[in-house]
């Protein structure tokens, strides 16, 4: 680990700042990007299902090699820097052999990237007495990825939205730069691939949880990258674009910085459970809704959402397994909320977009993401208690 002038905890809050800061930069604007090189409706469809599918099928691979090996840090380090690679080649094409190409290479370095900084960050945490901490770092991400989305659309969408490329690259290269001064997960325990292949078939509440979680994950797929093609559809001006982007990410903050209060009071189940329910409710309004400015106050819909599935959720699976699997446990997580269910998400999306237009496919995020909250509903407990039942058998 390099040295730093900088506390632990806030070079964590700097690499989540920067590392959303990058994301919203790059993905709530990538449709229009493809748009603008000339891409139809099925290609856009192809290259956004392409990037969440790649990570989900390496995520768990990225997990696992960190827990066996102990080569969380190291990991990290190499993934920051393999998007800025691939970043390289991306944007010096407009071809779709040479798009997908460049698209696999990055969603297989981007995939690891939240799961491993998370995992490090929850290992400092849990060494620091401050195993529900995890928000008042997490929230620096919302806070970057608010100012990164407005500024991309109140500048760039309406001129020069091919910036978000290099500006993505940049940021990797930063973000490998703050990796290499965290610290190290610390080896709680031999961990083994075979062991590790079959984590889901002893954990089944896990694995029920992570269904749940991948239909919800549908959703959430589709709005990230169609929320401004709507607004566009809309007829949104591009800082109100912007606006809305920021503003969903800006309501997080203070969220996040309550959770603790939130876990205390009303117990992981209702958190969790009750702020995922809001997300169908969104995508019914968006169904309705015609007039651009009617968007803005919805978004706080979707910030009660994401604090449960971005900090509640992770705390959630982080005390479901033994710390020796802490990288493989958020690897599982984050592949289904942001690898196959938005995969899945946005080829349908893709699909029903170009068939039918954007109020269909709201109607059936909502669907998708009810049945998701139902299968959540059946499964969280609170408190959560298998972490202390593992520690006794073994």
């Amino acid at each position: 680990m390099f040295k730093t002038p900088l506390s632990t905890a806030t070079r964590f809050r700097l690499f989540f700042a920067l590392e959303f800061v990058a994301i919203g930069a790059f993905f709530p604007y990538i449709a229009l990007y493809f748009s603008s090189i000339g891409l139809d409706g099925s290609q856009i469809g192809l290259l956004l299902a392409l990037l969440p599918l790649v990570s989900f099928l390496v995520q768990p691979l990225w997990g696992l090699f960190s827990d066996v090996y102990h080569l969380h840090r190291r990991a990290l380090v190499l993934a920051c820097f393999g998007v800025a690679l691939s970043m390289l080649g991306f944007g010096l094409t407009t071809a779709l052999p040479l798009l997908l190409l460049f698209t696999i290479l990055h969603a297989m370095m981007k995939g690891p990237i939240n799961l491993l900084a998370t995992s490090l960050a929850l290992e400092y945490l849990e060494r620091e007495a401050l195993p529900d901490g995890f928000g008042s770092m997490r929230l620096w991400g919302s806070i970057g990825f608010s100012v990164a989305s407005f500024g991309i659309g109140a500048w760039f969408v309406d001129n020069a939205v091919w910036w978000i490329v290099p500006f993505y690259a940049v940021a990797h290269v930063a973000l490998g730069l703050v990796a290499l001064t965290l610290p190290d997960a610390e080896v709680h325990g031999e961990a083994h691939w075979r062991e590790g292949v079959h984590l889901l078939r002893k954990e089944r509440s896990l694995a029920i949880f992570l269904l749940g979680i991948l239909l919800v994950g549908f959703t959430t797929g589709i709005v990230n990258n169609y929320l401004a093609v709507y607004l566009v559809d809309i007829a949104a001006a591009g800082w109100l674009i912007g606006a809305a982007q920021a503003l969903s990410a800006l309501l997080e903050v203070p969220l996040m910085a309550r959770v603790p209060a939130f876990l205390n009071r009303w117990g992981m189940r209702l958190v969790l459970v009750g702020g995922v329910a809001m997300l169908p409710m969104r995508w019914l309004l968006y169904a309705v809704i015609d007039r651009p400015l009617l968007v803005l106050p919805t978004q706080a819909l979707h910030s009660i959402a994401m604090t449960s599935l971005l900090v509640v959720g992770v705390v959630y699976v982080n005390r479901l397994l033994l710390a020796k699997w802490r990288a493989s446990g958020q690897a599982l997580y984050t592949a289904a909320l942001h690898g196959i269910g938005p995969s899945l998400g946005l080829f349908a999306a893709g699909f029903i977009y170009e068939q039918a237009g954007i109020t269909l496919v709201w109607v059936v995020s909502a669907l998708v993401g009810l049945v998701g909250t139902l299968i959540l509903a059946l499964v969280v407990h609170s408190p959560v208690t298998v972490r202390a039942r593992h520690k006794v058998v073994s």
